[in-house]
């Protein structure tokens, strides 16, 4: 280093030594920079998840998730097979926001069609009402089951 670059680097050092209550300067400085590393991190992770254990998810992958859970179920039933499961639901009460849907509080099902092979019989049938039934609060009157045979 030469001598010129030492003495302008301790002419700013001398210069930070002059200015009064340079520790809250400082403080103030690294604070500003923590928040906004917090800010930037807290942003991304909300986009990364939209699963169902989100606090918000979009409206088809809640119906896409229930129809696929309700067809898997109804598979195990003896004799059912080739199980497809359409839900509607009553979007009026909730709170959509962006194709979104705040899961505080869940949209009321308003039906169920199921079509699957198996179900011509009338026992078969009523077993698949009252799995339906078991798993999705929905009246009987809003549940219909048809024979893909």
């Amino acid at each position: 280093m030469s001598d010129n670059e030492k003495k302008s680097g301790f002419k700013w050092f001398e210069k930070l030594k002059k200015i009064k209550h340079i520790e809250i300067y400082i403080a103030i400085i690294f604070i500003v920079v923590l928040l906004l590393i917090y800010m930037s991190n807290f942003g991304s992770s909300k986009s990364d998840n939209n699963d169902l254990s989100s606090d918000n998810l979009s409206v088809s992958a809640y119906i896409d998730k229930l129809e696929s859970n309700l067809e898997e179920t109804l598979s195990n039933i003896g004799g059912v097979s080739d199980v497809k499961v359409m839900i509607t639901l009553n979007m009026s009460d909730a709170l959509v926001t962006d194709s979104n849907i705040n899961l505080n509080k869940f949209p009321e099902i308003k039906g169920v069609i199921v079509t699957a092979k198996g179900v011509g019989d009338t026992a078969t049938k009523l077993k698949v009402l009252h799995a339906i039934e078991a798993v999705i609060d929905v009246t009987n009157g809003n549940i219909e089951i048809l024979s893909s045979e």
